[in-house]
């Protein structure tokens, strides 16, 4: 995504000393500033819309800048991105799409049940000693079963899901497994920072021109 903005307000400052080089440091500022709001407006807009349960990781991830603008390094632009970690979705909800499975090879998607042992509330993240690296039902080499097994008093049934065991005669629903839900296009993240982008860069650019001719004490002028 490429955000275009016209400057028309240069004139001023190219009179000034070493004018071309103070224009650049203005322009650099005020997109790397404008980048910033839109980074800050991409975070509200998640935490408004979603479910956050690891806010401090989310905010990171919401909108990553990298690389800023830079007049050292010739680059006259900041780049902005979703991030892409292994098994966060944040990125699938801006044009929508189908969650797979995250294991490789796996048909099914395993959802823990809200309000079972693995997940008591939604707002909550996965109990530790229900997450599924830990609940592992193949046997060892010396055919003993695995130890998180047998301590949570879980079992699978293929296709199905995974299930505890409270009793001789009665069981809850751990995980169940699915084929994938459809995640719709709520994060609308391009349509955010073209918004704040039009709304912010000439503000942005007008207060850095003040600055460069604040400190070239109208040097040229």
């Amino acid at each position: 995504m490429n955000i275009n903005v016209q400057i028309d307000s240069t004139a001023l400052v190219l009179r000034l000393q070493n004018g071309q080089r103070r224009l650049a440091y203005a322009v650099v500022n005020a997109i790397n500033n404008t980048a910033k709001r839109i980074q800050e407006a991409e975070r509200r807009r998640v935490e408004e819309e979603f479910t956050v349960r690891k806010t401090q990781f989310i905010r990171r991830e919401a909108a990553i800048i990298k690389p800023f603008a830079s007049v050292k390094q010739g680059r006259p632009f900041a780049e902005i991105s979703v991030g892409k970690k292994p098994r966060l979705l944040l990125s699938l909800f801006e044009r929508g799409a189908t969650r797979k499975p995250a294991t490789s090879g796996a048909r099914r998607v395993a959802e823990p049940v809200v309000g079972g042992p693995a997940r008591p509330e939604f707002r909550r993240p996965v109990t530790p000693e229900f997450k599924l690296r830990r609940l592992r039902f193949d046997r060892t080499s010396t055919g003993k079963r695995r130890a998180g097994v047998t301590q949570t008093k879980t079992y699978l049934v293929p296709g199905v899901g995974i299930f505890q065991r409270l009793g001789a005669e009665a069981a809850r629903a751990v995980y169940i497994f699915t084929s994938g839900k459809k995640l719709k296009p709520r994060l609308r993240f391009v349509k955010t920072a073209e918004q704040v982008a039009q709304k912010w860069f000439r503000e942005e650019l007008e207060r850095e021109v003040v600055n460069a001719i604040a400190r070239a004490r109208g040097k040229g002028l």
